[in-house]
């Protein structure tokens, strides 16, 4: 189902209610760019802090430009999955003025698979996160609307709708309404915010109001009335306030029922959900981990759990990416390879992706495909294994009990460890490392050629420590041996496994300065010791 700016407001007790009997949500996110450029690109070297304030920098700079929410809820013996797809476009208004940056290669990215760009900026939801929102609720509290551009209206139409009411008003008697500015389907809430406060403003004895066409209408009423009213009417407030909440009233939603959140490699779509929906990003990692943790007490990420399962050397072969693990897991073959797999379809209203539909990077269905594809590896691990006697239809609490070492841990692309735990401390780096060192001063390293050179056998990041050595981080064990065992003897240059005692440009000398140290002790003991016998 798609959702726009112009039925959200209808859809949302819809969507609150697929988000509250679900099992689980799946997610996913389009953006409008990745990376800075080189500071923040991915490298085998980043420990989790590192990636982290890499991913805050790009995710403070860029924006969400599409959301899919995919619930699967249990009927029985099968999943039926709501699946909601948005565009979103960040709110203005008063002191909200957001801007963001846009890079091209993600737009020429999402080109390619037909994503709407006239639908982001025209029927785009608008969003915010706390933090703006109290800025917009103090903001609306003063009913303070300033002049000019910062309003974003026409205000020439301001003060022909004024001049209008001006004319009417010295002709009108207490009680008489007239209608001053018929709705035509175009205009935007926030102007009706706009006209209102000019109005009352400028008029002591008038009251605007909003008929049920959405025309704006104007009545003479007492000094006494007009209190009243005031006092009381906060209809187009609180119209206005949700208009621009927009999507984090849903994103309340998922917060108050906490259910288990799915994502496929979601470590960017979690920073930036973080920062577009609940508040800034913390400058520290584990800050943001904790306040992540606390807010979505479980995450599962299916990029996770598939890089795991392929190491089980399962018959049925299949790829970690989103795209062609869900190919193989809805083929006939996919669908049977463990007997009673839970049935999986699209409830009413949500047909549009089905089974003959492929619409891979548009957010609403790659959130469907990440939770279809959940369901059926929860099965395949449940079941592996097990003779087919014993094998039942299952209950989805037993899945949960049989992902538990899954839970709560995000999968990182290139860097030291292979994921983000949010529950424990952190692992060691898991990335073996290569020390090359030239074999005379006349052979300079460079980054650069070795990285060229080296990427024939597997994964490589090249870091210099000077012009002779090197140090260089491998994907796995088996492209690190291949180095060491390639390069044995190479003229120009030494490889080898890293010692940290034997290779580390601070610890190799600080060793020496002790052995030195210590010797210089041991000699003046020895000199004291002599002086003082003689």
């Amino acid at each position: 189902m798609e959702v726009n700016k112009h039925n959200f407001e209808e859809y949302l007790p819809k969507i609150s209610e697929s988000i509250s009997k679900s099992e689980f949500i799946a997610i996913d996110t389009e953006f409008t760019g990745l990376n800075l450029g080189d500071g923040t690109k991915n490298s085998l070297f980043d420990s989790i802090e590192d990636r982290y304030s890499k991913l805050r920098e790009s995710s403070k700079q860029f924006t969400i430009s599409q959301i899919g929410i995919s619930a699967f809820v249990k009927k029985n013996d099968r999943y039926v999955a709501h699946t909601y797809n948005m565009y979103l476009f960040p709110a203005a208004f008063g002191p909200i003025d957001v801007r963001f940056m846009v890079q091209a290669s993600s737009f020429e990215f999402q080109r390619r698979y037909d994503f709407d760009f006239n639908k982001y900026v025209y029927e785009g939801i608008s969003f915010m996160n706390e933090d703006q929102e109290k800025q917009l609720m103090a903001f609306l509290k003063r009913r303070e609307i300033t002049a000019g551009v910062e309003r974003d209206i026409d205000e020439n139409l301001v003060q022909d709708v004024c001049s209008e009411v001006a004319e009417w008003y010295t002709k009108a008697e207490v009680g008489d309404s007239h209608t001053i500015l018929k709705y035509d389907g175009t205009r935007k809430v926030k102007y009706n915010y706009v006209f209102h406060n000019e109005l009352r403003s400028r008029f002591d004895d008038i009251w605007t109001s909003t008929d049920a066409d959405k025309n704006l209408v104007v009545t003479k009423v007492t000094a006494e009335e007009k209190d009243q009213k005031t006092a009381v009417e906060k209809t187009e407030s609180s119209e206005l306030s949700n208009s621009l909440l927009g999507f984090r009233r849903l994103f309340l939603v998922l917060l108050e029922h906490k259910k288990p959140l799915l994502g496929h490699n979601m470590l960017m779509d979690l920073l930036l959900i973080y920062d577009k929906f609940h508040k800034p990003l913390p400058a520290l990692y584990k800050d943001f981990k904790t306040e992540l943790h606390k807010i979505f007490p479980l995450i599962i990420d299916t990029k996770h759990v598939s890089t795991n399962m392929i190491r089980m050397k399962l018959d049925l072969k299949f790829n970690s990416s989103l795209g062609l693990l869900y190919k193989v897991l809805s083929s006939p073959e996919g669908q049977h390879f463990v007997i009673h797999s839970p049935f999986i379809e699209h409830g009413e209203e949500f047909e549009r992706y089905n089974h003959e539909t492929y619409l891979p990077h548009e957010a609403g269905y790659d959130a469907y495909m990440c939770g279809y594809c959940f369901l059926r590896l929860c099965h395949i691990m449940t079941f592996n294994g097990v003779p087919s006697t014993e094998v039942v239809p299952c209950t989805f609490t037993r899945y949960m009990n049989v992902t538990k070492r899954f839970h709560n841990k995000i999968n990182i692309i290139r860097a030291s460890v292979n994921e983000l735990d949010l529950t424990s401390s952190e692992t060691k780096s898991q990335r073996p490392l290569v020390f090359v060192q030239s074999k005379s001063p006349s052979y300079q390293l460079n980054a650069y050629k070795l990285a060229r050179e080296f990427s024939k056998y597997g994964t490589v990041d090249i870091r210099l420590q000077d012009k002779t050595r090197a140090l260089v981080a491998t994907g796995n064990i088996y492209c690190a041996n291949d180095l060491v065992r390639n390069y044995r003897n190479d003229k120009r240059m030494y490889v080898q496994h890293y010692s940290r005692w034997r290779h580390s440009p601070y610890i190799r000398p600080a060793l020496w300065t002790s052995v030195v140290l210590s010797g210089g002790l041991c000699l003046l003991a020895l000199w004291s010791n002599r002086k003082n016998n003689m």
